[in-house]
């Protein structure tokens, strides 16, 4: 049973994320173009309205005891720069790196190998030390507990101004972009799956539905060790790559191809770089941003915040030597 319902919470999401095209590099850095370019990161912010209240709501009622990833600020400033550098290097988030080797990029298959080399590297290798010694004094924390008595006000006032941003968006792309979704449709299905994953998570006795780091140390461990730990993660990563090849299948955008030599060396040197950083921060675009941040993680949010530095700060340069060299 759990197999059965791992798989199908992954192809979900990775059909969802293919319809929409749903790359969490491309949501950051479409706010700092010029012009922005802010449709995925709409449907970014519809997935927090949809799953906050959601999973709060089924935490309330004893339906899910969820795993709350920690706050060790020195973890999740590092890893979260170190992740976004790795972004822009790579044209990529580490989801994006799955969901596209479903519609045909075989060239991912390089990123994703640097990604698992790079969070073998933080947990079992020579960085492990550093990484104990930046989560030694992690601690559980929630935005609402940060702010006491009045946490909640503090979340049903960020959530109405969000809101409020999404209703004055323009209606241009809100249900389409082309063939993919617009931001509307997108943001509500991946909200509602992320919800509903958590449930058949707990159904399966698993306490966080999706992530990708620790999970590369996790199948080396088992291999190499015997250890033996829940495989639902596992699973529904290789699902998304499931489930974006139906929606490219569907879509008639399903294309196999190679990359040229300078974008492997951007997917290999960029996924290493998200693997070190995601095992840093204990988490992803997906545990963190998708996962993380819905549960009003202190530690998730800190880290897509520093995600978006690890964006901005490379993509500016780019910007401005592209500039001078012309």
């Amino acid at each position: 049973m759990t197999i059965i319902l791992a798989i199908l919470s992954g192809t979900v999401l990775g059909y969802a994320f293919e319809c929409g095209d749903m790359c969490f590099h491309s949501t950051l850095r479409g706010v700092f173009c010029k012009p922005k370019e802010l449709n995925l990161f709409r449907a970014y912010i519809l997935v927090l309205l949809v799953a906050t209240p959601l999973v709060f709501a089924m935490r309330v009622l004893g339906w899910i005891d969820p795993w709350i990833p920690p706050f060790a600020w020195g973890a999740n400033i590092f890893g979260g720069l170190i992740f976004g550098v790795g972004m822009v290097v790579a044209s990529s988030c580490v989801t994006g790196l799955f969901f596209k080797l479903g519609h045909g990029m075989l060239g991912t298959l390089v990123g994703l190998a640097a990604w698992a080399a790079g969070d073998i590297l933080v947990y079992r290798g020579p960085l492990s030390g550093l990484r104990e010694s930046l989560t030694a004094s992690q601690t559980t924390l929630t935005l609402d507990g940060f702010f006491g008595s009045m946490g909640w006000v503090v979340v049903l006032v960020l959530g109405l101004l969000a809101a409020y941003w999404l209703f004055r968006a323009p209606k241009e792309m809100r249900h389409n972009r082309g063939k993919l979704w617009g931001w509307l449709p997108l943001g509500i299905a991946v909200g509602l799956i992320i919800s509903v994953s958590w449930l058949l998570a707990d159904v399966s006795n698993v306490n966080y539905p999706f992530g990708t780091s620790y999970v590369p140390t996790q199948i080396y461990l088992s291999i190499t060790t015997g250890e033996k730990s829940s495989l639902w993660i596992p699973i529904t990563l290789i699902s998304i790559i499931l489930g974006a090849f139906i929606a490219a299948k569907r879509a008639d955008t399903l294309w196999f191809r190679g990359e040229t030599l300078h974008r492997y060396l951007q997917l290999s040197a960029g996924g290493f770089l998200m693997g070190v950083g995601a095992a840093f921060a204990g988490g992803c675009n997906l545990g963190h941003a998708l996962v993380g941040v819905p549960l009003l993680s202190l530690g998730s949010i800190a880290t897509v915040l520093a995600m978006m530095v690890g964006v901005y700060i490379p993509h500016q340069m780019i910007v401005i030597w592209k500039r001078n060299s012309i």
